[in-house]
């Protein structure tokens, strides 16, 4: 099931504006689906002089297979909510381009949180009874 990627991102003269959830300092860098209506994108950065700003404009870029220059923070500069301008870029085509770099692990992670069994939950401790079954 694939995340309705439509609240985050609407049309503006000459491109899209993204709304993102940004989450700093995190173990990898990545784009993990929604959050509030919020693209959510995890950043190695620290929220520190800018840094987590500009990774996370480096994660989009690349997501969205645009060059760097044409993505500005429009507003969230110090906040984790944070909207983005992409110039050049229709709606159809940056939401086909964010669905695909969206973190397949993260489709995993959200499976098991929503009620399937973890590998821990499956493993049983009456199953050792010495016939391997």
């Amino acid at each position: 099931m694939s995340p309705d990627l439509r609240a985050a991102v609407r049309e503006v003269p000459g491109g899209v504006e993204l709304s993102v959830f940004c989450q700093p300092k995190a173990a990898r860098s990545a784009l993990i689906g929604m959050h509030g209506g919020a693209l959510k994108a995890k950043v190695k950065a620290p929220a520190v002089e800018g840094r987590a700003n500009r990774a996370l404009l480096d994660l989009l870029a690349g997501a969205l297979g645009v060059p760097r220059g044409r993505l500005t923070l429009v507003s969230g500069e110090q906040s984790r909510n944070k909207r983005i301008r992409v110039d050049g870029v229709d709606v159809e085509s940056a939401l086909a381009a964010i669905l695909s770099a969206l973190d397949p692990l993260a489709e995993v992670g959200r499976q098991t949180r929503q009620g399937g069994p973890t590998e821990a939950q499956k493993f049983r401790p009456d199953d050792l009874d010495g016939n391997g079954v």
